[in-house]
């Protein structure tokens, strides 16, 4: 087990003898599925099962996902009868620090594994030959004096591979393969099977969903200081920015918007040119807008890995659309406000729903009202992907039929935040309360830009 790309793959094609089997050496990971394979030992005794692992951090699969994968994997076999002998542990000697993704690793494999266990792992560095033997040898006396101490102090070993058949038997050799009766499960195994635990109040599984909680942490301080930034601005501006409907000399019908329409703020009757996206027009410059933007598609990926690995369905049917708009969004050459503050609200209500999850079960009429909005997102999806497909210059118009499915969506939203609102704690609570602040400003929004164009269509009638 490990990280992608620590040579995991590599590890077991040359242990078998096979090291052009197509372990992996780009950016892709080679591994997605789990893999046995058994050879027979030297020995000619007896045979070794070595099973190959997916890595965390894939480029295909999210983590969540790939421990769903493996504990599936390791309750079959439980319930077979088989457990491991032992377990291999691989990290890259050319990492310069232990942080991020490979300090999420090990905590989550130590969880999963279970301290009874320890004394069964080898930790296996590999990549020395990509570093000097000097810097090499710090980095492992600071894995085994700090990351690895305790695992050691347990029984754990270390050893380094060196990509020859040799070291990789030399690894194996180490463990110490007990008669089958005298294995013990790991922690993940006893808590799935023994315990009747579902797989998010495992201790891996809950290890993984820290991890998930502390990344939202990070991007709803991101939204926080976002709305901080725009304070003063927003103050000035009483009216939210929204493109402004066309001037009456530019429509030719009573019925619709021009598709000649500039994108522009409302702000009285003044028509502000919106094509540099200046701080001056009332709108977020282009490297806030793309900051929100991407904001907005990290918190519904989290969202999503959470939905998938704790099993929320009524939320993956909200998480689904909204990405679709987010990256639709994205993907237009002209920012969209409008559909940003949409789609912004509801990942920040998302989020919150996502962290509530974790910690209380969702009830009947929290799903009722999920499902009741993740359908009128569903229909703003429809009308962004439209709009994706029209000309750059007709996408900045909301014909009425838009506005009216806008509106719904952020309505069923704010329905959504008073049934959530009495079953939060004290801690979610401030931030739905920005969510229910910032629908009611794309409701009044959307309310002012219908009424600015039926008084231009009135206008150009007369």
């Amino acid at each position: 087990m490990g990280p992608t790309g620590t040579g995991k793959s590599t590890f077991v094609d040359i242990a078998v003898g096979r090291p052009d089997s197509g372990a992996g050496h780009g950016l892709v990971s080679c591994t997605q599925e789990i893999r046995a394979v058994r050879y027979p030992h030297p020995d000619g005794e007896r045979n070794i099962v070595l099973v190959d692992t997916p890595g965390f951090d894939d480029t295909f699969v999210s983590d969540t996902q790939t421990l769903r994968n493996l504990a599936e994997w390791l309750k079959t076999t439980y319930k077979q009868k088989v457990m491991l002998s032992g377990l291999l542990y691989f990290h890259r000697i050319s990492d310069n620090r232990v942080a991020g993704t490979p300090l999420r690793n090990l905590n989550m494999f130590k969880e999963l594994c279970g301290r009874d266990n320890f004394k069964n792992v080898v930790l296996v560095t590999t990549m020395w030959s990509e570093v000097l033997e000097d810097v090499g040898l710090q980095r492992e006396e600071e894995l085994q004096n700090d990351f690895w101490k305790a695992m050691i102090q347990l029984g754990s070993t270390t050893h380094r591979f060196h990509l020859t058949e040799e070291s990789a038997w030399e690894i194996i050799d180490t463990i110490s393969v007990s008669l089958p009766e005298e294995r013990r499960p790991l922690l993940i195994q006893q808590e799935m099977v023994d315990e009747n635990k579902p797989l998010h109040k495992t201790s891996a599984g809950k290890t993984v969903l820290r991890s998930i909680t502390d990344i939202f942490s990070g991007v709803k301080g991101f939204f926080r200081r976002s709305k901080t930034s725009k304070a003063t601005k927003d103050r000035r501006d009483k009216a939210p920015t929204l493109p402004r409907p066309p001037h009456p000399s530019r429509s030719r019908s009573s019925s619709s918007v021009s598709s000649h329409t500039t994108h522009s703020s409302i702000d009285g009757l003044r028509s502000t040119s919106n094509t540099s996206f200046s701080n001056s027009t009332g709108f977020p410059s282009e490297h806030s807008y793309r900051d929100a933007l991407g904001g907005v598609i990290t918190t519904l990926k989290l969202a999503h890995s959470v939905a998938e690995f704790v099993r929320i369905h009524c939320l993956k049917e909200a998480i689904v659309p909204s990405l679709s708009i987010a990256h639709a969004i994205e993907g237009m050459e002209e920012p969209h406000h409008e559909l940003l503050r949409v789609v912004e609200n509801a990942a920040l209500l998302i989020g919150v729903i996502t962290e509530h999850a974790q910690k209380v079960r969702i009830t009947t009429e929290m799903k009722t009202a999920i499902s009741g909005f993740a359908k009128d997102l569903k229909r703003a999806d429809g009308i962004v992907q439209d709009m994706a497909r029209r000309h750059s210059g007709t996408r900045a118009v909301l014909q009425d039929t838009d506005l009216r499915t806008l509106t719904s969506c952020a309505e069923s939203m704010r329905h959504a935040c008073d049934v959530l609102r009495p079953k939060l704690s004290p801690d979610n609570r401030p931030a739905l309360f920005r969510v229910d602040v910032g629908l009611a400003g794309v409701i009044t929004a959307l309310h002012d830009y219908k009424s600015a164009c039926c008084e231009i269509s009135k206008e150009a009638m007369r």
